[in-house]
């Protein structure tokens, strides 16, 4: 893309397991992200799974439930939202530890 010329973001679809994740660590290091990295296969199985084209942000509990879906990337990015998301669900489940009644329905 054109924006990514720009800021010296140029590259090349990745072909590899290994090429795709050195490219989005890149992405991630130039995003100045501080969580965890995840990265879908070279087969895109997760993608498909997920609907993940455009790229999103998601954050899946313990459950297995999508607990947050950001918007699409690279612009639509909210890491911090995200990193919020994460706080919640944590405090969530330290006060259902705490208190186990509070988790039941």
């Amino acid at each position: 893309m054109a924006s990514n010329k720009r800021v010296n973001i140029d590259i090349a679809q990745p072909k590899t397991a290994t090429e795709r994740t050195r490219a989005a660590v890149q992405c991630c290091d130039s995003l100045k992200m501080a969580l965890p990295l995840l990265v879908d296969g070279i087969d895109d199985a997760v993608g498909r799974a997920y609907s993940g084209f455009p790229d999103r942000l998601y954050l899946i509990d313990r459950d297995g439930h999508v607990a947050y879906k950001g918007g699409r990337g690279p612009f639509g990015y909210k890491p911090r939202e995200l990193e919020q998301t994460l706080i919640m669900l944590l405090l969530d489940e330290a006060l259902n530890a705490n208190h186990p009644s509070r988790g039941q329905k």
